[in-house]
């Protein structure tokens, strides 16, 4: 609770037959602004659990393509035929087997 609202709590307390108003006026114009205090101390934890959420959301996007690209080289036909591949005389093996799911485990592990 805020000093102000203390203060105004002892204030009444001790003053309570001077004012205009009820004492029951009062208590709820006390308990309102108690609820206020509340209110915005939730709103400030909603806040940062947002932003939290906003992170990992973000992580996950990130996650989400890194794992995407991987499958992306995987599904490319190309990377499995056998013999299409010749670099001079030289035959060279399909891309998936020079590979060895390197790839893929660069992206399970955070890397590109």
């Amino acid at each position: 609770m805020s000093e102000r609202l203390e203060d105004i709590k002892e204030r009444f307390m001790k003053y309570e037959y001077d004012y205009n108003l009820s004492g029951e006026d009062v208590e709820w114009l006390i308990n309102q602004a108690e609820r206020a205090e509340k209110n915005a101390q939730d709103l400030g934890d909603m806040d940062k659990q947002l932003a939290s959420e906003q992170r990992r959301i973000r992580e996950l996007k990130e996650e989400n393509q890194r794992f995407k690209k991987a499958l992306e080289f995987y599904a490319d036909p190309m990377i499995w035929r056998e013999g299409s591949r010749i670099k001079g005389n030289t035959f060279e093996m399909p891309l998936a087997n020079n590979d060895n799911g390197h790839k893929a485990r660069k992206a399970l592990e955070g890397k590109e």
